[in-house]
């Protein structure tokens, strides 16, 4: 385990699942994260500027987990895109940029409609993501790999995403379905598109 992921992974136990509702002022207080590339870095930051550090480490801890999720894919195989702020693109298998997504079970489908064991409630709940996304700015129908943490509680959603053991066995294992199945592909909005799921549970 590396040195941000012993971060994250103390990061987390600093954190409470349930937060203050994200708003345009409290993440322009705290875009300072992004540049942060270690606890101690962020929470004297945190200090100095005297914001809400419950707020603070808790975007950070989004933040740097999806980063991270990202360079698991490299591990495998992936290549990462040299810009690390190009919003559609993060990382390219097989020279097919993907966008990726590290993200938990949608509360809106509990009722669990779709059976991710297969290929076709895969695709289902990627048609799913896809018309539901969020409708700020322009509606983005990009190349993307759905990582879903689903662990039942929101406390366990939130440790799921610094799971790294459990993300690295998956992931692998996807990158070797990759070589021999090739990519999945899904036709949305009469546009077709490379998308997967891959369930951490």
């Amino acid at each position: 385990m590396n040195r941000m992921e012993q971060d994250l992974k103390k990061a987390l136990t600093m954190l409470s699942a349930s937060w203050n509702m994200q708003t345009d002022r409290d993440d322009k207080a705290t875009n300072f994260i992004y540049q942060m590339n270690s606890l101690d870095a962020c929470l004297q930051e945190i200090k100095r500027r005297g914001v809400d550090q419950a707020y603070a480490l808790h975007r950070w801890y989004n933040y740097m987990t999806s980063v991270r999720c990202e360079y698991i894919f490299c591990e495998y195989g992936a290549v990462h895109d040299r810009d690390i702020y190009n919003h559609d693109v993060d990382i390219y298998i097989n020279r097919v940029p993907f966008d990726v997504k590290l993200t938990v079970y949608p509360s809106k489908l509990s009722g669990r409609p779709y059976d991710l064991s297969t290929r076709a409630g895969k695709n289902d709940m990627i048609q799913w993501y896809y018309a539901n996304q969020s409708q700020q700015g322009r509606k983005q129908l990009l190349n993307r790999l759905y990582v879903v943490c689903d662990a039942g509680t929101m406390e366990k959603n939130l440790a799921m995403k610094s799971d790294f053991d459990k993300m690295r066995e998956r992931i692998a294992a996807y990158m070797q379905d990759v070589k021999t199945q090739g990519l999945n592909e899904v036709k949305i909005e009469n546009k077709l598109l490379k998308s997967d799921v891959i369930l951490l549970n």
